[in-house]
């Protein structure tokens, strides 16, 4: 994303042509599988929720949380939705709660604080709201989509949902006079770059893998996200790694570590 924004891309426009890329390699894999790209009558509008409301919600509320927020708080409030998920599923009566889920997910918020390096400081009240409400409907939207899944192809579902969220972020472009269509080169490239390896490879991934382990330990498994943006952003933009994001991202690692052991026991 860095990247897209270096070249002169907003926004709107970024999440409008990423999930338009994802939608596009998702259906291109389906036809390739020699799959079917038509979703069953009984959950178009649950897919189409899924991405034209849920995710655009996340999205923008998000993008909120960052303007009032420092990026690294806004990170660390939204990577509360791994702790949200788990609380949602137990109540739901989907998953039952122990204490190595709980150890777990305690050793990798910590390590998180750690990774993101957060200074609270004087935070924005309205940011902090912001930043709240993103990571619990990002918490809904992980357990819609482990109910959607759990029926349909992972690639189905990521090509329609991302399909409706795109749409939605054109129109609000179109209206607003805010896309753009006469990009550089390094920002088509960018663009295409986020919606495959973010979007269509992340996504898919991480659908798959919430269908075999559940919705609370998929979540749990995605607070390595901060810690490969870390490595990768070294590797590529030059940025610094300090002891304190190293000793980070190894808790995040320690606390994976007990969930995979003790689900591998049971």
């Amino acid at each position: 994303m860095k990247f897209a924004f270096m070249a002169g891309v907003n926004l709107t426009t970024l999440l409008a042509f990423r999930f338009l890329f994802s939608a596009l390699f998702c259906f291109v894999a389906l036809l390739l599988m020699k799959k079917s790209l038509v979703l069953p009558k009984g959950q178009r509008w649950p897919v189409f929720f899924l991405g034209g409301v849920v995710h655009v919600a996340v999205s923008v509320f998000y993008a909120i949380s960052v303007q009032r927020l420092p990026a690294s708080l806004t990170g660390l409030v939204f990577y509360l939705y791994p702790a949200m998920v788990t609380v949602l599923a137990v109540l739901l009566g989907r998953e039952s709660l122990n204490r190595f889920k709980l150890i777990a997910l305690a050793i990798c918020f910590a390590g998180l604080l750690q990774v993101m390096g957060v200074s609270f400081g004087a935070a924005s009240l309205s940011g902090l709201l912001f930043g709240v409400a993103a990571a619990f409907l990002q918490a809904c939207h992980v357990l819609l989509s482990h109910t959607i899944v759990a029926e349909l192809s992972p690639l189905l579902v990521v090509g329609w949902s991302a399909l409706a969220t795109s749409t939605a972020f054109f129109l609000y472009g179109i209206v607003d006079g805010s896309l753009l269509w006469n990009m550089t080169p390094l920002a088509w490239g960018s663009i295409l770059g986020t919606g495959f390896f973010a979007n269509f490879i992340g996504i898919v991934c991480f659908f798959a893998g919430m269908k075999r382990v559940g919705p609370s330990n998929a979540s749990i498994v995605m607070n390595l996200e901060p810690v490969l943006t870390v490595v990768l952003s070294v590797l590529l933009l030059s940025e610094t790694f300090g002891l304190g994001q190293a000793l980070g991202g190894g808790g995040i690692l320690l606390g994976l570590y007990l969930l995979q052991r003790k689900e591998s026991s049971i």
